[in-house]
């Protein structure tokens, strides 16, 4: 023990151990809800008998973004985890260079559309397993700042990627991602906010439906609030600060405007509101303005320009259904797109793309979003209520990351825990559970 500090001696060992554990709940749970099947059958076959199948890459990848790779080198932590690779069975976990080939061919022959499909399932098992009827659908955009050689420069100066995110949500359980679409870095904000409407509208059964509607400024368009008043749903969107808007704004009389307080604990801000009527050159109905307008720290120092800034938001909302105020605290709700799509890039590392070729890491995307389905799905399916508004860091630091030690005995791995009796009660009671989901 000679020029040591603490009095401990390390030693080799051919025990399997893992801290992946946990983990082996998503391989159950992927062929508990029917995706393994579904990939099986829609996916093609490899060219010969040698060849990996589709299904052992997608599912080596769920399991890359659940851990928490950043890279496809981090792939290799996986593969060198005996104890993980008998757990699950996988004895060949493919290597990073190889899944980084097989995301270039899926680009190249239009395997993509296999995995969109592969999504828009775990999205109606979601919607099967939800008891809500009427869901808020929230769209928003997001950038991945990228090196890659076919990347974009966006509008904030840099290269990258785009993609467009839509969720639904009951506005009480984790939600569910949609609708999918990755794109190059300089693709319109404004671009495929309505067909991710229609795509959505289609997963949802006839008892189900898209309630509301919510959007930033990029969703300010006649054909989308058109396409949402025809279809019943109320839709409440920032508007553009255009000259119809302003001069709309400008009739308001000022005994209209009222103090605006703060939702969650009723203060007073400095903020007031008020609602006029208002409508577009080629909308098909007129709808709701509502107007918020706070004072400019720095007043003009010139007479005639306004000292007011202001925020509005148009709706179809009836004021008997929602009064001005409640329409904005619903609209301020939309916030919560945001800390969705930082839940699918730093829960999952989405930040990140490994390829330089814009379908590879379509692909790569998109099977992102299915690990985050997945991972939704599990928190109001099988995980005990405690987990269903945690986010996916918070699931992969407390959960899933278990470290147990895996033996063998009578040819059946065994999984040993250093838990407490109600961890470990815990733990089965979720197997159970996604035993049950498999013979429903």
């Amino acid at each position: 023990m000679n020029n040591t500090i603490l009095p401990f001696i390390i030693e080799k060992t051919k025990e399997k151990l893992t801290d992946r554990g946990a983990l082996a709940l998503i391989d159950e749970f992927i062929t508990a809800v029917g995706l393994k099947e579904q990939i099986e059958e829609t996916f093609p076959k490899p060219g010969s008998g040698r060849g990996i199948a589709g299904f052992n890459y997608i599912r080596s990848l769920l399991f890359h973004f659940i851990d928490g790779g950043r890279y496809l080198e981090d792939i290799y932590n996986l593969k060198n985890d005996k104890g993980f690779c008998e757990l699950i069975r996988m004895p060949h976990i493919p290597t990073p260079d190889a899944v980084g080939d097989w995301l270039r061919r899926c680009g190249e022959r239009g395997y993509v559309k296999h995995l969109t499909r592969s999504v828009d399932f775990l999205v109606k098992a979601y919607l099967k397993n939800s008891s809500c009827k009427d869901y808020t659908f929230d769209v928003d955009a997001t950038h991945i700042k990228s090196e890659k050689g076919d990347a974009e420069l966006n509008y904030k100066g840099f290269h990258g990627y785009h993609p467009m995110l839509g969720f639904l949500s009951d506005r009480s359980d984790e939600p569910v991602c949609s609708y999918v679409k990755f794109r190059q870095g300089n693709a319109s904000a404004q671009t495929d906010i309505l067909e991710s409407l229609k795509h959505t509208s289609s997963l949802l059964s006839k008892k189900k439906r898209i309630k509301f509607f919510r959007s930033d400024s990029a969703a300010y368009q006649a054909e989308i609030i058109n396409h949402c008043h025809d279809e019943g749903i109320k839709y409440t969107i920032t508007a553009d600060l255009d000259e119809s808007v302003l001069e709309s704004v400008s009739t308001i009389k000022p005994v209209a405007w009222r103090v605006h307080y703060d939702r969650k604990d009723g203060f007073r801000t400095n903020r007031e509101y008020a609602e006029t009527v208002h409508t577009m050159q080629k909308s098909n109905h007129s709808f709701r303005l509502i107007v918020i307008r706070e004072l400019i720290e720095q007043l003009p120092l010139f007479e005639g320009f306004d000292k007011y800034k202001y925020h509005c938001i148009i709706t179809n909302i009836s004021p008997e259904e929602m009064d001005s105020q409640c329409v904005i605290w619903h609209h301020n709700g939309r916030g919560n797109a945001e800390r969705f799509i930082e839940d699918v890039k730093y829960g999952l590392n989405l930040r990140y793309v490994p390829c330089g070729q814009f379908e590879a890491n379509n692909a790569y995307f998109i099977i992102g979003i299915m690990a985050y389905n997945l991972i939704k799905l599990m928190q109001i399916s099988v995980l005990p209520a405690r987990w269903r508004k945690s986010a996916i860091s918070t699931i992969k630091r407390r959960l899933l990351r278990l470290v147990a030690k895996v033996i063998n005995k009578s040819r059946v791995p065994r999984l040993k825990l250093n838990k407490s009796l109600e961890e470990i009660k815990e733990f089965l009671l979720i197997r159970e559970k996604i035993f049950a989901l498999s013979l429903d």
